[in-house]
């Protein structure tokens, strides 16, 4: 087995002993790599600590073939420690978004792109103030979908392709419909139209406006874009369920349960 040098972020990680566990990472060069790691959860292991929310550099042996390695030494560069206030809410969108990553990654794809905004997410979700970690997470999701093909649209309809932008849209306007299947919004006229529709969610159309904003926008200022929690609870039901149609990620992120909560207390975010 060739050693091979890199850096990466964890994404989960299980125990299969009383001293070791599997790790699996994101990766600028390789993607997804599950690595085996020995003494692990000892305090002071000889290969350092494999810290979560961290950028680690590290060495390991992989098979030629093999989706899995061995981990020889590691060293935290870059901790993300979330201390300032709103701790829990940062711990929140950092679970949400590693869980996220694990959820789409293909093992052994490298998605340069996708880990850089990744570490920039991180870095910003540590020191920003809380009331902007909503519009950050919201424009880093869309962003990270689109990075991986999954790029709704929702400028036009996906059957006739009829222009929705937020400067066609009154306050007559029927409510907009996303459909998961298409991967974009369905016009009034077209959904009409349809003998059976696939799900349709509603999407409001304030909500519309911010969204189109955020997928224009980088991450600094997709934080000073704001979107309420409850706001970000919808923006999130649709993009699992686009994800669920065109990825197949059926699992339910055990994330956005929290997400939920802190939606219920929204004041504490000024959403």
């Amino acid at each position: 087995m060739a050693i091979h040098k890199t850096e990466g972020i964890i994404l989960t990680s299980a125990n299969w002993s009383e001293s070791s566990q599997t790790i699996t990472l994101f990766t600028p060069d390789r993607g997804k790599i599950a690595l085996n790691v020995k003494g692990s959860r000892r305090l002071a292991g000889k290969r350092g600590r494999p810290l979560r929310f961290a950028r680690l550099e590290f060495s390991c042996y992989l098979r030629p073939g093999s989706e899995t390695g061995y981990l020889s030494d590691v060293e935290p560069v870059e901790v993300f420690l979330f201390e300032r206030e709103g701790q829990l809410g940062r711990l929140v969108f950092a679970s949400a978004a590693v869980e996220l990553l694990n959820n789409l990654l293909i093992a052994h794809d490298p998605q340069p792109s996708g880990y850089q905004i990744t570490l920039s997410f991180l870095r910003m979700t540590d020191h920003l103030d809380k009331n902007r970690l909503p519009g950050l997470f919201a424009g880093y999701i869309l962003r990270l979908i689109s990075l991986l093909g999954f790029r709704p649209n929702l400028a036009g309809c996906g059957l006739c392709g009829r222009s929705m932008s937020a400067e066609n849209e009154s306050a007559d306007s029927p409510p907009l419909m996303f459909s998961a299947e298409r991967g974009a919004l369905v016009c009034d006229d077209c959904r009409r139209s349809l003998v059976q529709t696939d799900e349709l969610l509603p999407l409001p159309a304030e909500l519309h406006e911010r969204m189109l904003r955020l997928m224009a926008s980088s991450l600094e200022e997709s934080s000073r874009i704001r979107i309420s929690l409850t706001d970000l609870n919808t923006l999130m039901g649709l993009v699992t369920s686009l994800l669920r149609y065109h990825a197949g990620t059926t699992r339910p992120m055990k994330s956005l349960d929290f997400l939920d909560k802190l939606a219920r207390a929204a004041k504490t975010y000024g959403g």
